[in-house]
């Protein structure tokens, strides 16, 4: 009989042969296409397998799509856990496919013919988890470390702290699954709040253990702590497996006890030697005072033992007098003893939760919400997402626009509110009393002012303050005396959510004149704080006072470039108006309340909420303002064209022309006619655009319009970088100096092009980086993603092609995050030249459909570009793909389109791919007459990278010294201006490098 054929890594064995995925010595239960789609990538470990590939394998003769590959791979992650580093087993090649990480060995069933089996796991291992376990790999690694210093024979105690649902018995269970896959013995014994059992871990943990060790091996392991007879009343059952077990000798209670602690250390000490034992006690804090006296006896005992004690403990239930709390004070002093407090989850690691538990497609704000909702404790964090998902609110959170989610938007799970609610429970009412108070005034809150609203007594107050902070439920500040947190923002909605409306409103009003009053005569007082609590009032009398409050707290945000807070502020201001009496002031503030929340969203690149807050203004807006509507209609253009729809951009800015000239304003008449010129720009005629700019500025010359913003990118695109500088540059200098975010991301993005384009690439790069810098900085995302597909372009050019491709996803990430278009294309159509001058066209074939469909869905807005730009990449996979007779038709297309719309850096490439198209067809002559033709086109735009790639097409076809000369200047002058050594050494080794310095 042929032996089995079986696959191990890690902690795992496949088994083909009976179709088993074994962990130790427990079965993991596969479903078919799971355990195939595994099986291919253990055989195939190491090589990155095509998702096309393992569609065939798994899915041989079935049609499914891809979706099904994504569902297992989603699939064997959760199953599989992460490896002993904390690593995914299982690698992503973007676009590509997929990797199986570890080492695998493989192996026969004679091979493990012997092998022992081991002590069958506990069931809590063998509970199927239900969420993904995420983050702590720094938390294993250290456990690591003491679990090494237990099997060198030091057995250790690991003390796993942390607040309730910070992670620590799953961290403990992770931890134990992996010692299990080892072979190594897992006991797992619980506290119990009621402590109806003494010794309770310790008799679970050995009951198990007993349970299950062959008669033999255990009768040897009691003979060697002299029969064990102690351990019979400690483990009643141990009489019924060992029926012949010794009596112990009759001695005093205090000897009786000593001999059982002995007895345990001993059994301890000598059941570990074979295999390292893990002992898990979870909820070490409800143990009785005799467990942990034995914990300590064990633990100091000086036998060699080979295991580690895993406690887990609630901080938050130790007061100076509980028995934990004295015994830790002198095991944290003991060798082998260590202790891991855990903290929440970061960004990252919820993010990662967030997807297990929501999807992909979760809100994008959600993972932020929920970190600062709940500091990142697993349990709250896992409770309030499966409360969205099972209630269908995700759907409702989804659609919300113009504002942050909080977490009132959320509300709260049974589960987070029972736990919260226990808690609270044990604490006093004057306790309860503070907290509800506080929990009006919000997460943070001051003594001072809970002292001014609380009505309690000064002893009183601070008796609770520090009740709730022994209690672990809020925290003071280290940096501000008096100064007091909610631990999490959940224990405050928690407390908020049981206050009647009434009671509610009554408290907001207090606590505002409280700190109206607290804050007269302070140079900057709490605007915000004051703005909410009075709009919360809900009462006429305080209307206008929580309309200036919101107003100028409004205008600080906005001047300090948090918009978002901007945009908040003057929605409090809106809503608080709704209390005014109708007039011609309250339509006035409404107006001007509206056109402030229009300028938060421009800055934000949140445009059609932008449109939606101008179109408020402009219906409240008074007939007689025309200079006003004058501005809006201008506004109204610039946020349709960041919309990419040119229809409206039209009519609004032929309205405001029309105004402007019948107010005589020369310098809204510019404005509007620079927007008329995007028009023309975006329908691909350029000589129109640069006509109407440059009468634009005459009209109105020192005046900044969209001729600075928009015309050099206008005088780019027409090769007239060197034109362009000098505009770009006093664009980029004007908008420094201004808080228009999107005016600032827009100037420095077309300083960077142009600089590019005439070889100054370090200062490109900086400007690239500045804007880059600016954008993530202030939350402008959908300029943020234009600018880094901008700054890939750079790396594009200069052969960094590694650097390109990093630029080219993060901005099609950032693009499809917000559903802002351009950058996808933009960065697609590089990815498709990447790919064709890596000579790896086989990666394209999907992100050509792709980005194709992208830019077919911006019909009217540049689509005459895109179209020039991805039929210029489709010529060059083509000759990638030795496909030579298309290259030629594609590459003429190309040259065709570029000449038609005044596009000579695309009219250049596409010579140049013609040219070695012919080439291969021996058309020698017409290949230099296209070459040639190149270099003249390249050389009139100023941009030595793109004439150094018509020189290298033209040497290869007629090169000759003066040629070599040339191109050889041409290389020293673009390596003069590169930014860093890594690009010098990217284009040094290209392939246009080694050609040009190959000997003619």
């Amino acid at each position: 009989m042929l032996p089995k054929r079986l696959f191990v890594f890690d902690r795992y064995r496949l088994d083909e042969q009976e179709r088993q995925l074994l962990l130790g010595t427990q079965v993991v239960p596969l479903p078919p296409k799971v355990f195939d789609l595994l099986a291919a990538l253990v055989r195939n470990a190491g090589r990155l397998l095509l998702k096309r590939d393992l569609l065939d394998k798994v899915w041989s003769g079935v049609a499914v799509e891809e979706g099904s590959l994504t569902r297992g791979i989603s699939s064997l992650r959760q199953v599989l856990g992460s490896t002993a580093d904390g690593r995914d087993y299982i690698q992503t090649v973007s676009k590509r496919g997929y990797r199986f990480i570890p080492q695998v060995r493989q192996t026969t069933g004679y091979e493990l013919d012997g092998t022992r089996l081991g002590t069958p796991l506990p069931p809590a291992l063998l509970a199927t988890a239900v969420v993904d376990f995420v983050g702590r790999e720094a938390e294993l690694v250290q456990m690591q470390d003491v679990w090494q210093r237990a099997k060198d024979g030091r057995h250790q105690l690991l003390l796993v702290a942390g607040e309730p649902g910070i992670g620590k018995t799953r961290l403990s269970l992770e931890f134990a699954r992996i010692r299990a896959a080892e072979e190594s013995i897992v006991l797992i014994g619980y506290s119990d709040e009621e402590n109806l059992v003494p010794y309770q871990p310790f008799v679970e943990c050995l009951s198990w253990y007993f349970r299950n060790c062959p008669e033999a091996e255990l009768r040897g392991q009691l003979a060697g702590i002299g029969g064990g007879g102690e351990l019979a009343a400690f483990v009643p059952e141990l009489r019924n497996l060992t029926p012949d077990l010794p009596s112990p000798l009759p001695m005093d209670p205090e000897g009786q006890r000593y001999r059982l602690f002995e007895a345990v250390a001993g059994m301890l000490a000598v059941a570990s030697r074979a295999r390292p034992m893990l002992l898990m006690f979870d909820d070490l804090h409800w143990a009785d005072r005799p467990t942990l006296l034995l914990l300590r006896h064990v633990m100091r005992s000086a036998r060699t033992a080979s295991f580690v004690i895993i406690a887990t403990y609630r901080e938050s239930e130790l007061d100076r007098t509980h028995p934990l709390a004295e015994m830790l004070i002198t095991m944290r002093r003991e060798r082998g003893t260590t202790r891991l407090v855990l903290h929440g989850l970061n960004i990252t690691h919820v993010e990662a939760l967030v997807n297990s538990i929501v999807g992909p497609n979760a809100p994008s704000q959600l993972s932020q919400v929920v970190l600062d909702s709940t500091d990142g404790n697993p349990f709250f964090a896992t409770e309030m997402l499966q409360h969205l998902k099972e209630t269908g609110a995700i759907a409702s959170v989804s659609g919300m626009t113009g504002r942050t989610i909080e977490i009132g938007d959320l509300g709260l799970s049974e589960g987070i509110k029972e736990v919260i609610g226990q808690r609270l429970s044990r604490l006093t009412e004057a306790c309860n009393r503070a907290l509800s108070i506080a929990s009006i005034v919000g997460r943070e809150f001051d003594a001072t002012l809970l002292e001014a609203v609380a009505e309690l007594q000064d002893d009183e107050l601070l008796d609770a303050l520090e009740e709730a902070t022994r209690a672990q439920l809020i925290s003071e500040s280290q940096a501000v005396s008096g100064r007091f947190e909610f631990m999490h923002a959940l224990i405050r909605e928690t407390l908020y959510s049981e206050l009647s409306s009434p009671r509610r409103v009554r408290l907001h009003r207090r606590i505002a004149d409280a700190i109206e009053r607290l804050s007269q005569n302070k140079p900057n007082p709490p605007l915000a704080e004051l703005a909410y609590h009075f709009s919360q009032a809900a009462s006429v009398d305080v209307v206008d006072k929580a309309i200036d409050y919101a107003t100028r707290a409004g205008d600080r945000a906005a001047d300090g470039l948090a918009h978002e807070e901007a945009a908040r502020l003057f929605d409090i201001a809106l809503h608080s108006l709704e209390f005014s009496p109708e007039g011609r002031d309250t339509e006035r503030l409404r107006v001007d309340l509206h056109t402030r929340r229009a300028r938060s969203f421009d800055a934000l690149g949140q445009w059609r909420l932008e449109v939606r807050e101008l179109d408020a203004a402009l219906h409240h807006l008074h007939p007689e303002q025309i200079e006003s509507r004058c501005e809006f209609f201008l506004a109204l253009a610039r946020a349709w064209f960041l919309l990419l729809d040119v229809r409206p951009v039209e009519q609004y800015a032929t309205e405001a022309l029309q105004l402007a000239d019948r107010l005589q304003r020369n310098d809204l008449a510019a404005n509007a006619m620079a927007w008329l010129a995007r028009c023309r720009q975006a329908n691909g005629d350029l000589g129109a655009a640069i006509d109407i700019d440059r009468r634009s500025m005459s009209l109105a010359p020192g005046v900044v319009t969209a001729a600075h913003t928009m015309g050099p990118l206008t005088l780019y695109l027409a090769g007239r970088s060197t034109e362009a500088l000098a505009l770009a540059t006093v664009a980029a200098d004007s908008a420094r100096s201004s808080r228009d975010t999107t005016f600032i991301m827009y100037s420095l993005t077309h300083l960077g092009l142009n600089l590019a384009a005439v070889g100054r690439y370090a200062e490109a790069t900086n400007a690239f980086h500045e804007a880059r810098t600016f954008g993530r900085k202030y939350g402008a995302i959908p300029m943020l993603a234009r600018a880094t597909a901008m700054a890939a372009g750079l790396h594009l050019t200069l052969f960094d092609f590694e650097g390109a491709e990093a630029l080219q996803s993060e901005a099609c990430e950032l693009a499809r995050g917000v559903g802002f278009v351009p950058p996808i294309v933009s960065a697609g159509i590089d990815s498709l030249l990447t790919f064709a001058r890596l000579h790896e066209p086989g990666r394209a074939e999907r992100l050509l459909k792709e980005t194709a469909a992208a830019a077919a869905s911006t019909a009217g807005w540049h689509q005459w570009l895109w179209q020039i730009r991805l039929t210029q990449a489709k010529a060059e996979l083509a000759l990638a793909r030795d496909a030579v007779d298309e290259a030629i038709a594609t590459a003429t297309d190309s040259i065709e389109q570029s000449r038609a719309r005044g596009r000579p850096k695309y009219e250049a490439l596409g010579l140049i791919t013609r040219a070695r198209g012919l080439h291969a067809r021996a058309r020698t002559r017409d290949a230099i007459a296209d070459a040639k033709t190149a270099v003249s086109v390249a050389d009139r735009t100023g941009d030595p990278a793109l004439l150094l790639l018509a020189l290298d097409a033209l040497i290869g076809l007629d090169g000759t010294d003066e040629l070599a000369t040339r191109a050889r200047a041409v290389t020293d002058c673009i390596y003069d201006g590169m930014p860093d050594e890594v690009m010098r050494r990217c284009f040094t080794e290209s392939e246009v490098m080694r050609r040009i310095r190959a000997p003619q």
